[in-house]
């Protein structure tokens, strides 16, 4: 049996994304009027909605297939961008160096 790739709304995910992010470029466009704005707007918030809840069933989804033998969970972490990683690198340095060698 093959799970499908669908939101609560019965639409691909994928597609809902290329949707979300064809409404966020016409909102960026500076010609669209404030009604048709609103409307998009709302039409963003609901599909945001969708693909929210579906990566929160994936993540669940994913943690239970990581659950160790004991029933524990397994460790995870929230991916990090670069510049963060650089950040808290930074960030550990200056408290060591505030610490002093004792």
């Amino acid at each position: 049996m093959t799970r499908t790739d669908t939101t609560t709304d019965g639409e691909r995910f994928e597609d809902q994304l290329e949707r979300l992010e064809a409404i966020v470029a016409s909102l960026e466009d500076e010609t669209v009027g404030l009604e048709e704005a609103l409307g998009l707007f709302e039409d963003g918030m609901k599909l945001a909605k969708s693909c929210r809840a579906r990566l929160e069933e994936v993540e669940q989804r994913v943690r239970q297939l990581l659950a160790t033998d004991d029933g524990e969970a397994a460790a995870t972490a929230p991916l990090e961008d670069e510049e963060d990683d650089a950040e808290g690198e930074d960030e550990a340095e200056d408290e060591a160096a505030e610490e002093g060698p004792w």
